[in-house]
């Protein structure tokens, strides 16, 4: 059995140390979409994983998300670079119902 490469116990401890990097894309939905840091942080650290993408490249990808805002889900797309035990947060997004289901489940 391969190893998994989105080791979520690992992901969470590289978030509680400060092992990350919100890329510029993030920042930039952050701000447009009045997300916090600290709303990313909590959907990484209590959220769960919705979306696996284990071979993309350069690093595994996976799509996270929690409900905030009267039970309204907050995205978080991040990659994770095992070898160096960090994560890079690529973007940020709220539920949009064209693009899901339901919070879980992509149209």
């Amino acid at each position: 059995m391969a190893p998994d490469l989105l080791n979520l116990p690992k992901i969470r401890a590289a978030i509680k140390t400060g092992r990350y990097d919100l890329r510029q894309h993030a920042r930039q939905r952050a701000r447009e979409r009045e997300i916090t840091i600290q709303m990313i942080e909590q959907t990484i650290l209590r959220g769960e994983i919705v979306e696996r993408q284990p071979r993309a490249k350069p690093y595994p990808k996976c799509l996270m998300m929690r409900l905030f805002k009267s039970s309204e889900p907050l995205y978080v797309s991040l990659a994770y670079n095992a070898t160096r035990n960090f994560v890079y947060i690529i973007t940020v997004h709220w539920f949009d119902s064209k693009k899901w289901l339901s919070p879980w489940t992509r149209r």
